[in-house]
Formats: C-alpha cells, structure tokens, sequence
C-alpha cells in the first residue's frame, strides 16, 4: 500500500488517466505560482516555455514532486503547498515570506522516461 500524499490537490481538468511520473522520470509542467493573498509569484505561461525537472532528483523543492507524482499526462490541479515542501522558514527574501503557503496550479504537459534520455528517443515521449 502506497503511503498517503502529503498534499491534496484538487483535479480541474482531467487527462488521460494513463501516464503518471515515477522518481527518475522527467516532466513538463505549466505553472502558476502564487502567494497567499492571490499575487502571481510566478508564471511559466507566460514564458511559453514549460517548466522541466527531474521527478525526486533533488532539482526542485519536495511540493513539486509530491504534486506532480499524483497527476496523469494533461491533468491540470491546483494545491496549497505548506511551508515545510516549499521555501520554509528561510523564504525567498522580497518574494516569499518565511512560512508561507505557496498556491500552486499546475498542468502536467509531459513526461520523460530515462530510457528517452539515454536513447535519444523522443518517439517514447509521453504526451497527450
């Protein structure tokens, strides 16, 4: 039995159900990050350009991995991230205050496999 998450997130719009990210595999997130009060930290839309990390790889701060091990290829969530999974008591000085909730939606636009990465075989791609 798989341990319960530490986040809930909240499903906006469903994907395909079919592809969920493990630990080494990486992934494509769209994002808007925000403080409490509703003010836009940050928007990948923005850039045009997906986020990419490795999923439990130490790129990201632990609230990303728990969120995006949860969601399926096109899911699109929203979540409050408690302070312990994002910047903690140190906050981001003149962004993010110490102990501060990060408000959180994110779309899961892809996932790649290591096998990908290593064979150079982006036909394995899994998107939508």
């Amino acid at each position: 039995m798989a341990p319960a998450p530490l986040v809930d997130i909240t499903l906006l719009v469903a994907g395909n159900g079919k592809y969920y990210p493990k630990d080494g595999e990486t992934v494509a997130v769209h994002y808007i990050m925000r403080r409490q009060d509703g003010t836009i930290i940050d928007n990948s839309y923005e850039r045009a350009k997906p986020f990419t990390f490795g999923v439990s790889l130490g790129d990201v701060l632990p609230g990303w991995n728990e969120v995006v091990k949860q969601m399926s290829v096109g899911d699109k969530a929203e979540c409050v991230l408690p302070p312990n999974l994002m910047y903690s008591a140190k906050g981001l000085p003149g962004l993010i205050e110490p102990n501060m909730n990060i408000h959180l939606e994110v779309e899961l636009v892809s996932i790649q496999t290591s096998a990908d990465t290593d064979q150079g075989n982006d036909k394995r791609r899994r998107n939508r």
